[in-house]
């Protein structure tokens, strides 16, 4: 997931309204998921640190607890 500076900017604001969408508290992510409050935030805003597999894990989960909740999620680019 190779991404320029527009793509990352654009990924990051999808995955945050997700987690707003969702619902869910940042402690609940964090545990469903193992990441610790730093990984969290990171992978959340897309730091230039986030990990891409932990991108990827936050993003597909965001999705599955959307659609078990009846919501559509953000669609990603």
């Amino acid at each position: 997931m190779s991404l320029n500076r527009e793509q990352r900017k654009h990924v990051g604001k999808e995955l945050r309204d997700n987690f707003e969408l969702s619902g869910l508290t940042p402690e609940v992510i964090q545990a469903d998921l193992a990441f610790s409050h730093e990984q969290f935030e990171e992978t959340i805003k897309l730091g230039p640190t986030s990990d891409e597999e932990a991108v990827s894990r936050l993003r597909n989960y965001l999705e599955e607890k959307l659609k078990e909740q009846g919501k559509e999620p953000s669609s990603y680019s």
